[in-house]
């Protein structure tokens, strides 16, 4: 596990083109105190675009309907329980979680593994949810104006770049070589912002049945180990976040001073840990041996187990997966995740058997969003048309319930162009680069179908109706770039 700090470096260091693409929100006025709420809206829709645009956002269904539940669990007993908010996982080894405004919260990881209970977790995420509920990161971006902006989008695009980038100096290299930069630009809370988000989060916490100790217990953990990098001298925890003795004992004194209450932890925080482990591992971190210390997997908790037949799913050791599977005592909770994978199993081993037991499950769950992706990613993979068309089916009711989600529409070209359906399939493309604000790009998609495929009366005018809706809100900056010869892609 690598404790780097939160990572401050303009976005075109991650990618050469990546700054002149980012189109950021009109802040406003810099002597206002604090942003406007249409600001705020703004900010948070931008920056999600970015986001999904660079894939740095965790779509994996189990791990974000796990992170968007935790995390409107505790909005709704947090002191601004309206707020509408977003909770993403970005998989990156960083200790790290962020929040920005108009609700945005994004957790590393790398947090989630270093975590021990789903206390310590919500402990954060209660944290930065304060942050937003305060105004915390707004206040300070007015205060320090747009320059702040590039740094923030920054910090995300580092920890992206050194996920990918596969070398475990990497991040720390970037960070020492911008100090100079940090010092001038960084957003850092206050002391009062800090104290005060930890007043609210434990409340939060509390309210919620989580143990508000966790939130403590997790600062003071991370107290503990080694707080520098010895080369390049680097703080461990964030610098945005920064720890004191103080504020660790000031936070186990509030929790200790609530009076006692059932706690309620979710079974499915340690199977998201464990399938965290898992889809965000590296070549060489020792999985196989994590997960052959338990053979007989008799005193083996379900969790492990569960990574232990993800990871040898992954492995394509399907019938090693199955008997790992007959050994996992799961709740209700949890066991449709276990029958999610069973299925996945199944179906690689006899396609006709897959296709009973995908038809089972979906009647099982015939509303549980989980089983619609997964079954239908799982139906993607099988040749014929039908099942193709069972994709399709469960792919739009999950576009039609979310259809802010570009996720979606990415899934549905695929199926469609699977399914030798590729009119729908450019419509899906288009759909997706709108949702990620690339309107030239998405009205470019319509007219090349419009020019190149025969198309009847219907299909033409439910293209000519997209264009339509794109066209106006096309950026002269996004034109211009778009028709820049030196643009990717000319």
């Amino acid at each position: 596990m690598k404790f780097v700090l939160t990572i401050y470096l303009f976005v075109s260091l991650w990618h050469p083109m990546t700054y002149a693409q980012v189109k950021l929100p009109d802040l406003g006025n810099s002597s206002d105190a604090v942003m406007s709420e249409d600001d705020e809206a703004r900010y948070r829709k931008e920056i999600k675009q970015q986001m999904y645009a660079y894939q740095m956002i965790m779509t994996d269904p189990v791990v974000a309907s796990y992170i968007y539940h935790l995390g409107y669990r505790l909005a709704a007993h947090s002191d601004k329980p309206t707020q509408s908010f977003d909770f993403f996982v970005v998989p990156a080894d960083v200790i790290n979680a962020s929040a920005y405004p108009g609700g945005l919260i994004v957790v590393y990881s790398g947090l989630i593994l270093e975590t021990d209970s789903e206390s310590e977790l919500a402990g954060v995420v209660a944290h930065e949810i304060a942050h937003v509920s305060q105004r915390h990161i707004s206040r300070m971006i007015a205060k320090q104006q747009k320059a702040t902006i590039p740094i923030m989008l920054g910090m995300l695009a580092a920890a992206a770049a050194a996920s990918a980038g596969g070398s475990g100096d990497a991040p720390i290299a970037i960070a020492s070589s911008m100090t100079g930069l940090q010092q001038q630009l960084a957003i850092n809370f206050t002391r009062y912002h800090e104290y005060e988000a930890d007043r609210v989060g434990i409340n939060t916490l509390y309210k919620a049945d989580f143990d508000p100790q966790g939130m403590a217990g997790f600062f003071a953990k991370l107290m503990t180990k080694n707080r520098v990098d010895p080369r390049y001298q680097l703080p461990e925890y964030l610098r945005t976040h920064p720890l004191s003795v103080n504020r660790v004992t000031e936070a186990k004194n509030r929790s200790k001073n609530l009076a006692p209450k059932t706690v309620k932890e979710s079974s499915m925080y340690a199977f998201v840990k464990e399938r965290l482990r898992v889809l965000t591992a590296g070549e060489f971190d020792g999985l196989k041996a994590y997960y052959a210390d338990a053979k007989d997997g008799s005193n083996a908790s379900a969790a492990y187990l569960y990574g232990r037949a993800l990871h040898q799913y992954r492995n394509n050791d399907y019938k090693a997966s199955l008997a790992t599977i007959e050994k996992i005592k799961t709740d209700s909770e949890t066991d449709v995740l276990v029958k999610i994978l069973k299925a996945q199993n199944i179906s690689r081993v006899d396609t006709e058997q897959g296709k009973k037991y995908l038809d089972q499950l979906i009647n099982q769950y015939p509303d549980n969003n989980l089983v619609l992706e997964e079954t239908a990613q799982i139906f993607m993979h099988f040749e014929d048309l039908d099942s193709q068309d069972k994709a399709i089916s469960q792919l739009r009711k999950l576009s039609y319930q979310y259809p802010e989600n570009p996720h979606y529409q990415d899934l549905l070209s695929i199926a469609y162009y699977n399914a030798m359906k590729p009119v729908a399939a450019g419509q899906a493309m288009a759909r997706r680069s709108h949702l990620l604000g690339q309107n030239y790009q998405a009205v470019r998609i319509l007219k090349n179908l419009r020019k190149d495929r025969p198309l009847d009366f219907y299909e033409t005018a439910k293209i000519d109706a997209q264009i339509n809706a794109y066209e106006p809100l096309i950026t002269d900056e996004e034109r211009r770039r778009e028709q820049s010869p030196n643009y990717p892609g000319r």
